[in-house]
C-alpha cells in the first residue's frame, strides 16, 4: 500500500468512526427523552466489516532439504575433524573453523567430497558427530 493509498484508508476510517460516534449519539438522545431505552432495528444496509470471510489455507511450501548446517565448538570441544575424500583418496583434517567448508557440503566438487564432520576434544578424541555421509 502506497502513502497516498494509506492515508486516504485512514481519512475514511477516521469519518466512519465519526459517523458510528453521530449515530451512537442519537440513539441516546432518543433514549434519554423517552426515558426508557428504544428497540431500535438493525440497519437494513450489511456492511462488508459485518461479513465473516472464510481465509484462505496458506499453501504449503515443498521444504528444501540442503545440507546440515554445521554448528559452532562448544566449550569442551577443541577442533573440528573433517573426514574426505580427494581425488579417489580417504584424508582427515582437523579445523579450528568450519567456515569455509560449509560451501562444500552443499555443492561438493567433483574431485572432493566431505563423508564425515565431528568435533574433537583436547586430547583429540571425538566428542559429537554432526554429519556423515
Amino acid at each position: 500500500m502506497s502513502i497516498d493509498e494509506l492515508i486516504a484508508v485512514n481519512s475514511l476510517l477516521i469519518e466512519r468512526e465519526t459517523e458510528l460516534a453521530e449515530l451512537s449519539q442519537i440513539e441516546r438522545s432518543i433514549t434519554e427523552l423517552l426515558g426508557q431505552p428504544y428497540p431500535f432495528d438493525a440497519p437494513q444496509a450489511e456492511l462488508p466489516s459485518s461479513h465473516k470471510r472464510k481465509l484462505a489455507k496458506a499453501k504449503k511450501r515443498p521444504t528444501k532439504k540442503g545440507p546440515p548446517k554445521i554448528r559452532r565448538l562448544k566449550d569442551d570441544e577443541f577442533a573440528y575433524r573433517v573426514t574426505l575424500s580427494e581425488n579417489g583418496e580417504i584424508k582427515t583434517h582437523d579445523l579450528l573453523d568450519f567456515a569455509p567448508f560449509q560451501d562444500l557440503l552443499a555443492k561438493p566438487l567433483p574431485h572432493l567430497r566431505i563423508h564425515k564432520v565431528e568435533t574433537i576434544d583436547v586430547s583429540q578424541s571425538p566428542v559429537d558427530l554432526l554429519f556423515e555421509a
